[in-house]
């Protein structure tokens, strides 16, 4: 596995460097980030990491969303505050990482987004009804339209196309989205579930497309105190 990391700080990129070698990684450690965005472009890196840097985390993780040329797992490192967490994941982080939790941690979380990133690339789309779900522009088509998903909305779509018909736990939600299941994900679900409802059906109320003959548009269904399920 071939780690691109911006850890500016001595300790944290002691610390990145120490746990990707001992796992076998091969390193590529940055200090700023115009140059790691070049290496995103040229070097087939499997996944970043950044450091949780209170005044820099938000400017690189929106310049990679931008720049970086291909979509890559992001995993965050930090002290794992709140804040910080809250942060990193809603600027488009796919994980954070505690030091405190030792490198064991760090290198899993690593290794298990780069092989969800891959399996998730395996299938390029999913249908559901007249919908298809597309892993290449991350986008929900009907045929007469197409939609643009943000990556926390494609990610929760494909989770619920997947498992159509079937009820998704909150819990496996807010891992496959944000990659815990802890309170941050949790907070944050229901809205993401509301604007892809819009999205799945945007003439508001009623529950089928604009055309009264065409086929039933999939719906999401909340299971009070479960999860979600993805109906026709």
């Amino acid at each position: 596995m071939k780690v691109a990391t911006l850890c500016p700080t001595r300790s944290f990129e002691h610390f990145a460097t120490q746990a990707l070698r001992d796992a076998g990684c091969e390193l590529l450690p940055h200090s700023h980030l115009s140059p790691l965005l070049v290496t995103l472009r040229d070097s087939g890196a499997d996944a970043v990491l950044l450091e949780d840097h209170d005044q820099q985390v938000e400017a690189w993780l929106s310049g990679l969303r931008l720049h970086a040329g291909r979509a890559l797992p992001v995993v965050v490192l930090g002290l794992g505050d709140s804040i910080g967490i809250s942060r990193a994941l809603q600027r488009g982080a796919d994980d954070y990482a505690v030091l405190a939790d030792g490198p064991g941690p760090l290198v899993h979380r690593l290794r298990a987004r780069v092989q969800s990133r891959s399996d998730g690339l395996r299938a390029s789309s999913l249908r559901a009804g007249p919908y298809s779900l597309h892993a290449a522009t991350q986008s929900l088509s009907t045929g007469a339209r197409e939609v643009s998903l943000t990556a926390r909305e494609f990610a929760l779509a494909w989770t619920l196309f997947e498992n159509l018909g079937r009820v998704v736990s909150t819990q496996t939600l807010s891992t496959e989205i944000w990659g815990r299941s802890g309170d941050v994900g949790k907070r944050t679900l229901e809205q993401h579930v509301y604007k892809l409802r819009l999205k799945l059906n945007p003439d508001g109320r009623r529950a089928r497309p604009y055309r009264p003959d065409a086929p039933p548009a999939p719906r999401i269904q909340t299971v009070y105190g479960v999860g979600y399920r993805l109906e026709l």
